[in-house]
């Protein structure tokens, strides 16, 4: 789980409004692949002031843990297909500074978009695509907002 020990607790509902203030929506579905549970868990997350929120829910109560983007490197894996690697605290050297790597991945995440009608390969390619670019989504979410680190305010 993320190093929440310093963040406040707020509400799912809360940091989904500040971060869709002015039309500019930075939450959606992820599934997150755990230290010791390697399984995805899919987990609804928002970016907001330099930190990922992953949340059970958009109405959890509580997130399950947060991600420090200051002063990480965010990169699509070369290891997992369709995934991003957050590597906490690595361009940073301030001490109690979490040194990690988060995997984010789009598969699985978003089981809304229903395929009625079409054939299971149409329904792959049309996944495939929809989860490609959902990545490069929040890939260019999680990259400008880990820039803001050495962006005066």
């Amino acid at each position: 789980m993320g190093n929440n020990a310093s963040v406040p607790a707020v509400r799912a509902k809360d940091v989904k409004r500040v971060c869709s203030a002015g039309g500019k929506a930075r939450c959606g579905w992820l599934c997150k692949r755990g230290l010791t549970n390697q399984a995805l868990q899919r987990r609804w997350c928002a970016i907001h002031d330099l930190r990922l929120y992953y949340f059970d829910s958009p109405r959890s109560e509580e997130p399950k843990g947060v991600v420090n983007l200051r002063g990480a490197i965010v990169n699509k894996s070369k290891r997992i297909k369709l995934a991003l690697e957050i590597e906490t605290g690595a361009l940073i050297s301030e001490k109690g500074t979490e040194k990690r790597t988060y995997i984010f991945t789009t598969i699985g995440a978003d089981d809304r978009h229903r395929m009625d009608g079409k054939s299971s390969e149409e329904q792959k390619r049309a996944m495939m695509k929809q989860n490609k670019r959902e990545l490069e989504k929040w890939y260019d979410w999680l990259t400008n907002e880990t820039a803001r680190t050495f962006t005066p305010n």
